[in-house]
């Protein structure tokens, strides 16, 4: 299946002694079945939500995207995420199923309010 153009993969890294997000590695347009594979998954499974990374996965994002994986220091999350917003929207999404923007603005349609000191 052809992933939408909208539609990013990254792998989160996190330090396994503060669970601190450390950073992230984009990773390249991939199949979906190949990530399905690789977590024994069903064809209508999109992978969108954050899917931990083990030993078990780690050699196809290695061969992917020459990534180096030391789980000793760090847990490793496969991640999707829209960069377009609207686009994603008007698709209805990815298989049913609504990836989050890159960053999350908490009020994108809040206004600062003055208001006048009482006296």
């Amino acid at each position: 299946m052809t992933e939408p153009d909208w539609l990013a993969r990254c792998i989160e890294y996190f330090s396994n002694e503060t669970d601190e997000l450390v950073g992230e590695f984009n990773l390249p347009q991939v199949e979906l079945r190949d990530l399905q594979k690789l977590w024994n998954l069903p064809l209508d499974e999109p992978i969108v939500g954050g899917f931990e990374i083990t030993e078990a996965q780690a050699q196809f994002f290695r061969d992917l995207a020459s990534i180096d994986f030391d789980f000793t220091k760090y847990s490793f999350i496969l991640d999707a995420y829209t960069t377009d917003w609207e686009a994603t929207r008007r698709a209805g999404g990815y298989m049913g199923l609504f990836p989050p923007p890159r960053t999350l603005l908490a009020f994108p349609d809040a206004q600062r309010v003055m208001l006048e000191a009482e006296g």
